[in-house]
């Protein structure tokens, strides 16, 4: 008489599957919002340094030509580019910097004190248009006639927000020239922090 052993196979129950899906489900609610939120910071972080990177290749371009070159920020197609005169519309072969979708440029941004007084505390420019001259230095161009365009004494601006999940990016300009690109960290209360109301790094 032969006997038959019946070996049972091991595997997982249905309620342990359910309980890993439960986990999984819920790590996942968690990571989602922190993914989008990196992902967006990275964007901001991308177009400060991208619009720094330009603005420096007008001011190397104005130098090396001994003639004004400019910055220039286009709102309907969302672009920044190099161009020879402040009139000029954006065209192809231009120097440029696209903005990601959900970025934008804006000119009216949270405050920015820290910026103005890094800058050299009179009222920078928040204008479309950053010029530079022939001595690297930042400008005012003049339409009319773009060889033209005198030295400013109170430094640029620039403010790119995401306007889908929050967030601000500046690119300054100072009077002599320095380009940097800066984080909103802090909105409100942060005196103690940086001894301004709105914190950017």
């Amino acid at each position: 008489m032969e006997v038959t052993l019946v070996t049972r196979e091991k595997g997982f129950s249905l309620l342990e599957l359910l309980i890993v899906c439960v986990v999984l489900v819920i790590l996942s609610t968690l990571a989602v919002p922190n993914i989008m939120q990196i992902n967006a910071n990275y964007k901001l972080d991308a177009a400060g340094h991208s619009m720094s990177s330009l603005l420096q290749q007008a001011r190397m371009q104005a130098v090396k030509s001994n003639q004004p070159a400019y910055a220039k920020y286009d709102s309907t197609t969302n672009i920044a580019f190099v161009t020879n005169d402040p009139g000029n519309a954006y065209a192809s072969g231009n120097p440029d910097v696209a903005l990601s979708s959900g970025l934008s440029f804006q000119t009216a941004p949270p405050d920015h004190s820290q910026l103005d007084a890094y800058v050299g505390g009179a009222s920078p420019q928040i204008l479309p248009v950053i010029g530079f001259n022939a001595r690297g230095l930042p400008c005012i161009g003049n339409v009319a006639n773009a060889s033209v365009c005198p030295n400013v004494t109170s430094g640029f601006e620039w403010f790119v927000q995401n306007s889908r999940l929050g967030g601000w990016e500046a690119i300054t300009v100072t009077p002599a020239g320095r380009i940097k690109s800066w984080r909103l960290t802090k909105q409100t209360g942060g005196t103690a922090a940086c001894g301004y109301t709105a914190c950017w790094q």
